[in-house]
């Protein structure tokens, strides 16, 4: 059995999820496709050396025209995303979550929220005849101190990084300062 030190359960608001989005963008993802596009261009400047150099090869045209769309690629990628990942989250609600933090680890799972309770016996009959369709909860996620974990912090949110590709927003607000303090914590483990 964990020994938790914090235990609690959360909502992350639409606002919220949208600006931890954008940070954790903005800081793993944004450079590289900066740094790819700004690379495509100089190469698609290249070519345009090449096309001004022998304005009768063909390729170098083709060229071009694939680096500029690759740059664009770079660029527009991580604006599909997040516009897909927010609407596909807001569409969700606000899910109830729980984190459990002990010495060695963090838990966050999704809390299943009550089914609402019917005051007529027809109801119940008809809602028997029909098959439930059942979406089992997401599994407990299981994040380990140490090594690859990272915690960073903004004003409203905390972002819990496991390595680069795997993090999960906290929000700020609904918690005291005394288990703010504990969820800073956990990156000195």
């Amino acid at each position: 059995m964990d020994n938790y030190k914090l235990e609690k359960e959360y909502r992350v608001p639409h606002e919220t999820f949208k600006e931890a989005y954008k940070a954790y963008q903005k800081k793993f993802v944004k450079p590289k496709s900066i740094i790819f596009s700004v690379l495509f261009l100089i190469l698609a400047a290249d070519f345009v050396y090449a096309a001004i150099k022998a304005p009768d090869n063909r390729l170098v045209y083709l060229l071009i025209m694939v680096c500029i769309a690759f740059a664009f690629r770079e660029w527009y990628n991580p604006h599909r995303i997040f516009q897909n990942i927010s609407e596909t989250m807001k569409a969700l609600g606000e899910p109830t979550y729980k984190i459990g933090i002990a010495d060695d680890h963090i838990d966050i799972t999704t809390v299943e929220e009550p089914e609402p309770e019917n005051d007529t016996e027809n109801e119940e009959a008809d809602s028997a005849d029909i098959p439930e369709e059942y979406e089992p909860l997401p599994e407990k996620s299981v994040i380990k101190l140490g090594q690859d974990y990272k915690l960073l912090e903004y004003d409203r949110f905390f972002l819990l990084m496991e390595g680069k590709k795997m993090f999960y927003i906290l929000p700020k607000e609904g918690f005291s300062e005394a288990e703010l303090e504990i969820v800073r914590g956990t990156e000195k483990v």
